[in-house]
């Protein structure tokens, strides 16, 4: 915060630094690589909500970052290949689970993307803008409820099953709306692809949310 901060406060008559408040409501689901032995079992809703820092190093071009913090729900279904059974660690607990069997996935991450934002030149009171860069997010708790499994209880810890990183592209569009001053309405339809694998499967598991972000910039 103090690194974010500093340029703040250096930059604030000349209007080069933005910070805002933001939250995302966003459908999340995973794409499981080899279908075969995972399948993704539905979306789930998720949400987000953070900060927001915008340095703005030309009239249409800037580069937005921050620091949020997104809780991730999704489900994924075990199929029925494998009669040996998956080990699987919940509840602190290591489990031999036979498929088939589904896991819903309650994940807590805090996230610092970095975008580029390229954007028009006011029109009325409206600038368009589109941004694509990177999101990474850090793992901070994981729970996990079961259909298909008898010794699972509600809300189990499944920690030792999810990475503790994640990563993926981020592109979107949207709009700012100004409200007098420097003051402006953000809204922006935000589409996550992750690429890292977020299961410790033997198989690649990757996430992917389509949020529709709302926010306030100063």
């Amino acid at each position: 915060l103090a690194a974010f901060m500093a340029p703040i406060k250096s930059s604030a008559q000349d209007k080069k630094v933005g910070f805002g408040l933001q939250a995302t409501p966003a459908l999340c689901w995973l794409k499981p690589d080899n279908t075969k032995v995972l399948t993704g079992d539905g979306s789930k809703v998720g949400f987000g909500y953070g900060l927001m820092f915008d340095f703005r190093f030309g009239e249409n071009y800037s580069l937005s970052t921050g620091m949020n913090v997104v809780s991730s729900k999704s489900q994924i279904k075990y199929l029925e290949v494998d009669t040996l059974g998956i080990q699987y660690t919940h509840g602190g607990v290591e489990d031999t689970l036979f498929p088939p069997f589904g896991v819903t996935y309650s994940i807590n991450y805090i996230e610092l993307p970095i975008h580029l934002m390229l954007k028009t030149n006011e029109i009325g009171y409206m600038t368009y803008f589109g941004q694509f860069g990177l999101a990474t997010q850090i793992k901070t708790k994981a729970k996990g409820d079961a259909t298909g499994v008898e010794s699972w209880v509600d809300r189990e810890d499944v920690g030792d099953e999810v990475k503790v990183f994640n990563m993926g592209l981020s592109i979107g569009a949207g709009f700012e709306y100004s409200l007098g001053g420097d003051t402006k309405l953000l809204v922006a339809l935000v589409y996550n692809n992750g690429f890292s694998d977020v299961l410790k499967s033997n198989d690649l598991v990757t996430a992917k949310s389509l949020g529709l972000r709302l926010g306030v910039m100063f």
